[in-house]
């Protein structure tokens, strides 16, 4: 077993960061993932381990942060700190599986990898420290279909945000075409010298104002008086005092046809909005639905949002870097003859909502949560005074969009191309904050695919079960009702 404490230290963690790295610590958060379906269009004459390993080559050699791990994780900034892994053997972090069913079609869901996501999104990455990498990869094939397979990548959140999944995947892609017979596949590859992106905190001066931060301070000081809690706000189950005795991830994913996921599009452009906030409206709608209002009046939301775009980082480069947005839903009901979802949803509040992600965007990363960590000394210590204690948000929401490379993809039509057709989004829970997270993506093949996972600590299996339904039904229903 190697010994991490000699590996080329790289640099110290970012606040958000250590932010990651003392979650993954205290076993409250392990990871997060992003499954993408391939395609290739005529027979090869590699066979796919050859493929994979080749491809995965290609992407360590652009990606300086597959290669590095994190150590000191006990610890807070400025003492928890990256450190480069020498070499990485595939064989350690790659693991070929076969489904048992056919792919799924268009609109239907995939009940296999909702069982591999469940798995893989209660693991994290303590075991044989120094002798692999954060992340892993699954490769899931059929024995039906020869020329299409799976590939998971999950990942340590220090390493990346959500939006790198799909930099990951541009690059695996790439790394499948350029594949020519007599290229290396060997599965031991050794680590890029190449530096590592700065911190988000180096990339972005995150100026705090006046009145953020003594919202944050005053609420943190004295929250009866200056962050206070809403009465009749449901947030799940508080967490528990062992916190990690019911950890175990429970994932389901909800998958909408490309001819729901368009009209989706369509009637929210139609009614000025977004496809995230029509889907957090129909979420909270499903959920108010199913809690009764003399213990639930209101909801909160929080979503995380890229701010990749006021950093000084290129398009294909991995980076850590997120604000957030958060919204309080009220209870309304509408007509009852509008059907059992759409009486608690309202197109006012999804334009509502729109209007506070565009305001939190225009904000170009200042008064970013992010921007506070800096005034927390002690991150574990930050994170367990959440145990014992009612939860908040109820749920939080990421949308990572669609993925971009699609039309470029349609017109490239090469021999022996590999493509992209399905995607999936999803993360592991927060056992200390928001019950519910909800990651949603969009790929090549049109499909929305709406990944919910959660723990039973914090809501019941039966109960997510319903509040799935309801989102699928909901959203049937006003596509349904939308004008065409």
């Amino acid at each position: 077993m190697p010994d991490p404490t000699t590996f080329e230290k790289l640099r110290p963690c970012g606040r958000l960061e250590t932010h990651s790295t003392a979650r993954h610590h205290l076993g409250l958060y392990k990871n997060v993932g992003f499954s993408a379906q391939y395609k290739v269009s005529s027979n090869t004459q590699l066979s796919l381990e050859n493929h994979v390993y080749g491809a995965l080559r290609h992407v360590i050699s652009h990606h300086p942060n597959l290669s590095a791990i994190t150590l000191n994780e006990d610890q807070s900034y400025p003492n928890a700190y990256f450190a480069r892994i020498p070499a990485i053997n595939l064989r350690t972090c790659v693991e070929f599986l076969q489904r048992s069913t056919p792919f799924p079609g268009d609109g239907e869901n995939d009940e296999e990898l909702d069982q591999i996501l469940v798995q893989q999104h209660s693991r994290d990455f303590k075991q044989d420290l120094g002798s692999k990498p954060f992340w892993r990869v699954f490769i899931v094939t059929s024995p039906v279909d020869a020329r299409r397979f799976t590939a998971t990548w999950v990942w340590h959140h220090a390493l990346a945000d959500g939006i790198s999944g799909f930099i990951f995947h541009d690059s695996f892609l790439a790394g499948l075409n350029l594949l020519k017979v007599g290229d290396s596949t060997d599965p031991v590859v050794k680590s890029p010298n190449t530096a590592l992106l700065p911190p988000l905190e180096e990339l972005h001066p995150m100026p705090i104002s006046w009145p953020f931060f003594l919202r944050a301070i005053l609420g943190s000081i004295l929250p009866s008086l200056f962050a206070r809690r809403p009465a009749k706000l449901w947030t799940g189950k508080p967490v528990p005092v062992d916190v990690t005795a019911q950890s175990e991830a429970r994932c389901q994913t909800l998958v909408f046809s490309k001819a729901i996921t368009t009209k989706l599009a369509q009637a929210s452009r139609r009614e000025r909005t977004s496809v995230t906030a029509t889907l957090q409206c129909l979420l909270t709608a499903s959920l108010f639905s199913l809690l009764p209002a003399a213990e639930c009046e209101c909801l909160s939301v929080e979503g995380p949002m890229s701010v990749r775009r006021f950093l000084d980082v290129k398009d294909d480069q991995m980076t850590d870097a997120v604000a957030q947005y958060d919204f309080l839903h009220k209870r309304i009901v509408n007509d009852a003859q509008a059907g059992k979802i759409l009486q608690y949803f309202s197109w006012d509040t999804a334009r509502e909502v729109k209007s506070v992600i565009a305001a939190e965007a225009a904000k170009g990363g200042d008064d970013n949560f992010a921007g506070l960590l800096k005034y927390v000394p002690d991150m574990h210590g930050y994170l367990l005074d959440k145990v014992g204690k009612p939860r908040t948000p109820s749920v939080k929401i990421s949308n990572v969009g669609v993925w971009q490379n699609a039309q470029r993809q349609e017109e490239d039509q090469s021999e022996t191309k590999w493509s992209v057709e399905r995607m999936v989004f999803s993360q592991s829970p927060n056992l200390v904050t928001n019950g519910i997270a909800v990651s949603v993506v969009t790929g090549a093949d049109g499909n929305a695919v709406v990944s919910f996972c959660w723990v039973e600590a914090a809501v019941g299996d039966e109960f997510m079960k319903k509040v799935i339904d309801g989102v699928r039904e909901g959203v049937e229903e006003l596509v349904k009702e939308s004008k065409s």
